[in-house]
């Protein structure tokens, strides 16, 4: 009887395990582009970004949505003149919001508007400005992993100016 109810349990908890890390960042994928033209440039201004996060699996992931929209992702400058690398943080992690988890429905997506600092580009990038931005997403909660596992976008910004 213990070993039936044991083995009931296993596959109870097989069930409902979220997927592997490796699964949950396939799933998610991340696409970045400036709202003001394709390529992204730099004029000495504001950079007005829209960062979608869409669901290419088949089954919903949960996910924290409200976090994503209102802490942003981190953000990595790369110079692609120089190669230096530059890692903004985004402020005190929001922990109320990240342990909210929302389903976002496979094929569907969530838009999160973002803004790239002039000061932010002025201060790290070289002249002329050829820069790429990478967004990542946190989503090792979810996947049940203390490994980091993000989801990730990269953004190529040129001189405008």
């Amino acid at each position: 009887m213990f070993c039936r109810t044991f083995l009931a349990l296993v596959i109870l908890l097989l069930q409902t395990t979220p997927a592997h890390s490796e699964e949950i960042e396939a799933m998610i994928e991340v696409r970045a582009r400036c709202l003001y033209g394709d390529p992204c440039r730099f004029m000495g201004e504001v950079i007005d970004v829209e960062l979608e996060l869409k669901n290419r699996g088949e089954e919903g992931v949960d996910l924290p949505l409200r976090y994503f929209r209102e802490q942003g992702p981190k953000m990595i400058f790369v110079d692609n003149h120089s190669g230096k690398e530059k890692r903004f943080r985004m402020g005190p992690p929001m922990r109320e919001l990240f342990n909210k988890m929302e389903t976002l429905p496979p094929g569907k997506s969530i838009r999160v508007p973002w803004r790239i600092q002039a000061d932010d580009i002025s201060m790290f990038a070289l002249r002329p400005v050829d820069l790429t931005v990478r967004f990542n997403f946190y989503l090792a909660p979810v996947a049940g992993q203390a490994d980091e596992v993000f989801a990730t976008a990269e953004l190529r910004i040129l001189d405008g100016r």
